[in-house]
């Protein structure tokens, strides 16, 4: 019997909504009211990657919104279950206390009063209509030290010094709050759990795999559950029934699976030295941050460029840097 091959599972057709005109009220990124517009951002991953590692403040993050669409932080699956559990469990403790005194006492009332607790505005609508703003720009953070790990986990394989003396100082400048959450175990146990075959460059890299695997569990964790498969139900395009498609509980989700499990390109610090910021290349030679969108050309490499040629520095073919750009 000839054995029939399973088609590989693909994230590219998984579809999430740009938000063109979303806004921010009351420190919440809403939905605008205008039709939103469906997209696929596995189609460029590297660009999204980029996109939100921009997110720095109010504007940015909105900026991202309408390009992107909210990060789908507050409404996944797991936070929704979290919350539903929480207003149950105070349901059922209310309700007991309340009986004590009034066997009489309607359900409905108490179950009114819980959710008002947990829910000010009102109603049954426990779903939030937008992302917190504080959380879209936590994220964002996130996705900056998980891709310094990746980075630095990268630099291993060509300089173990180097990248160990990096790592350390990446470590001893990470707050506190972030080291919890990223490395989580304190650096002494973690010294300890290593054993006496302990070397500081091996050390650091055995630091940095834990911070990974730590962060994996976004993916990973049976309480998660924010990514399943989804099979076709007759054919569509150029693919048959039953062919199977990564979807996602949020945009937030998706990008945490490219960034951990999809195999990107390792990100890399941009050249120019006044900018230094982490960038997923979208070519093996890129050099420099990529440029906003509608925008041909990276403004770091302008940037990087035109002190350059101030300075008289030549590239190794004994041209002027970027000397083609000085048109206009």
């Amino acid at each position: 019997i000839r054995g029939v091959s399973m088609p590989g599972i693909s994230i590219t057709h998984w579809t999430w909504l740009k938000r063109p005109d979303a806004k921010i009220e009351n420190g919440l990124i809403i939905e605008g009211t205008d039709q939103p517009e469906p997209y696929h951002p596995g189609e460029d991953i590297t660009g999204l990657l980029n996109a939100v590692q921009g997110i720095y403040d109010e504007q940015s993050a909105l900026e991202f919104v309408n390009h992107w669409g909210l990060l789908g932080l507050l409404y996944n699956a797991p936070a929704s279950n979290d919350l539903r559990s929480q207003i149950n469990g105070a349901f059922t403790f209310t309700y007991a206390a309340r009986k004590k005194d009034n066997p009489g006492i309607n359900k409905d009332v108490v179950m009114q009063e819980v959710i008002q607790f947990f829910n000010p505005n009102g109603g049954f609508c426990l779903t939030p209509k937008g992302d917190s703003l504080s959380s879209t720009i936590n994220f964002a953070q996130w996705v900056r030290y998980i891709a310094e790990v990746k980075r630095l986990l990268t630099l291993y394989q060509d300089d173990k010094i180097a990248a160990a003396y990096e790592t350390k100082e990446w470590l001893n400048n990470l707050p506190p709050q972030w080291y919890k959450k990223i490395v989580v175990a304190d650096i002494n146990i973690l010294k300890e759990q290593y054993g006496p075959a302990y070397d500081e460059p091996s050390f650091f890299e055995y630091v940095l795999d834990i911070a990974l695997g730590n962060a994996r569990e976004i993916i990973s964790s049976r309480l998660q559950r924010g990514v399943w498969i989804g099979l076709y139900r007759s054919p569509f395009g150029n693919h048959p029934q039953g062919y199977p498609v990564l979807n996602f509980d949020g945009l937030f989700r998706f990008i945490a699976y490219v960034l951990l499990v999809h195999g990107v390109a390792s990100p890399k610090k941009c050249a120019d030295p006044k900018c230094g910021r982490l960038f997923f290349p979208a070519k093996a030679d890129q050099k420099y941050c990529p440029p906003p969108p509608g925008v041909r050309r990276s403004r770091c490499e302008n940037r990087h460029g035109q002190w350059l040629r101030r300075h008289g520095i030549k590239n190794k073919k004994g041209e002027m840097v970027n000397a083609k750009s000085k048109k206009g």
